[in-house]
């Protein structure tokens, strides 16, 4: 029960540390990394090496490895997020259709004095890593890796941070793509009923029969 309610954010921790140990993130920088999920929903989590920054506790959950502090926590969607103190400056604009949703992200360099963000926004080493479960179609990032975007917030701070992207709902796709699947088998089904009953037709037909019937009387006859 424990490891069901709170797998997310084990998941989401567990990336983090496989995040901050490969190529993109080196150990000793600060991480900040949100995944934006198929049904809106978001797993949050920040990385802080051995760094003099001051944390709200009461709105992350924590945890340590060696000498980083592990920040995570789920969201439900970002008009939830928009609620927290201690969270990213953005915007978001947002068109939902059937199955994906096209959504633009800006992050804002002007954050609240004190804030979590603005102070790791004085470290030239901090990152903001962006995930997407969908395709980044745009994006003025300084590393694009297949459905993540990553910052440097040290080094970005002159401009806002952008991101255009096509998340696909992952529901609503298994649905469409069942829907057509069965609309698929039921046209063949019906084709091959229809080149069934055609058979049938031409087999047993009152023409055929009468034909079969003619052609048995003719055969009687020559042998008589």
């Amino acid at each position: 029960m424990f490891m069901k309610k709170h797998f997310p954010i084990i998941f989401l921790v567990v990336g983090l540390l496989l995040i901050s140990c490969s190529p993109l993130q080196a150990s000793d920088k600060a991480a900040w990394t949100i995944k934006w999920n198929s049904n809106g929903s978001l797993d949050e989590g920040v990385i802080i090496p051995n760094q003099n920054v001051v944390v709200n506790d009461q709105e992350w959950e924590t945890s340590r490895s060696g000498n980083q502090m592990i920040l995570s926590r789920h969201i439900k969607d970002w008009q939830a997020y928009r609620q927290l103190g201690d969270s990213l400056p953005f915007e978001v604009a947002q068109r939902d259709f059937l199955v994906l949703k096209i959504a633009s992200l800006t992050v804002k360099q002007e954050a609240n004095p004190g804030s979590l963000f603005e102070q790791l926004t004085r470290h030239s080493d901090a990152n903001l890593n962006i995930e997407v479960s969908g395709v980044i179609r745009n994006s003025n990032a300084d590393v694009k890796q297949d459905n993540v975007a990553v910052w440097n917030l040290g080094t970005s701070r002159s401009s806002p941070l952008k991101l255009d992207t096509v998340i696909f709902d992952g529901i609503y796709l298994s649905i469409t793509f069942f829907i057509f699947c069965f609309i698929i088998i039921f046209i063949i089904y019906l084709n091959r009923i229809r080149r069934v009953n055609r058979l049938i037709a031409e087999e047993y037909s009152l023409e055929r029969a009468a034909l079969e019937f003619a052609q048995g009387e003719n055969d009687n006859q020559e042998e008589e």
